[in-house]
């Protein structure tokens, strides 16, 4: 989802000594898939995304050889705070696992291994009325070609794709891994991108609670703007 806010496209912005960014749509990514309202499974995790979109991105980003720096937390959440429609978004959790298939669930979490998956880097969000919380990540691969691989493997009827990150007691986001709600995503050169949208009390979004995918969407471009960076420098 594009993140227009009254006609026009927010730009990056970070607010020296606060902490903040605002979130907006990076200009080079390949074509992402559309905010998906995804309910809870009986599994009792979040069911993901439709498949990502398989633009190829930039041809730097789309090997390690010509992209060799290793993902950190730093890079990937370099802020604790982000603002999006003026809600203002605190950073309550943050994992990163070589153990790929820790981070994602079933099949899946088979297909990130045996396409060589070196790092998952995850982040979760709450706004300060704890009514949603967001988790946002990054999956490494060798590349492009392992990257939409393993995304090939994910199955949305089964519940099986990136786990979402639970905060701690009192954070907001102790229900992210549990509860119904928004996914997006994208493959772009060797990575996968994901974000997942949830209401913190738990409860599926219904009809009228549309809001949360132009959220998931803007935490998903957002987490994107990583891979711009590595491009433009």
């Amino acid at each position: 989802m594009t993140l227009i806010i009254v006609g026009a496209v927010v730009a990056l912005a970070v607010v020296v000594g606060v902490g903040f960014f605002l979130l907006r749509s990076p200009s080079g990514t390949p074509a992402a898939e559309g905010d998906v309202l995804a309910t809870n499974q009986p599994t009792g995790e979040p069911s993901p995304t439709e498949p990502a979109g398989e633009a190829g991105g930039n041809s730097v980003l789309n090997a390690e050889a010509t992209d060799p720096q290793k993902l950190s937390l730093a890079e990937a959440f370099p802020e604790t705070k982000a603002e999006f429609n003026g809600v203002t978004y605190t950073r309550v959790k943050t994992d990163m696992t070589d153990k790929c298939a820790k981070a994602a669930i079933g099949k899946f979490a088979e297909a990130l291994d045996g396409n060589k998956c070196s790092r998952v880097v995850r982040a979760t969000y709450v706004d300060g009325k704890k009514r949603h919380a967001i988790t946002t990540g990054i999956a490494v691969f060798p590349t492009r070609e392992d990257a939409l691989a393993a995304d090939k493997a994910k199955n949305l009827g089964t519940n099986v794709w990136f786990r979402a990150l639970p905060g701690g007691s009192g954070s907001g986001a102790e229900r992210v891994h549990i509860a119904g709600g928004y996914a997006s995503g994208l493959v772009w050169g060797r990575y996968i991108v994901f974000s997942y949208a949830t209401n913190a009390d738990g409860h599926t979004p219904t009809a009228k609670e549309k809001a949360l995918g132009e959220v998931s969407g803007a935490f998903r471009d957002n987490t994107a703007l990583v891979l711009e960076r590595r491009i433009t420098g």
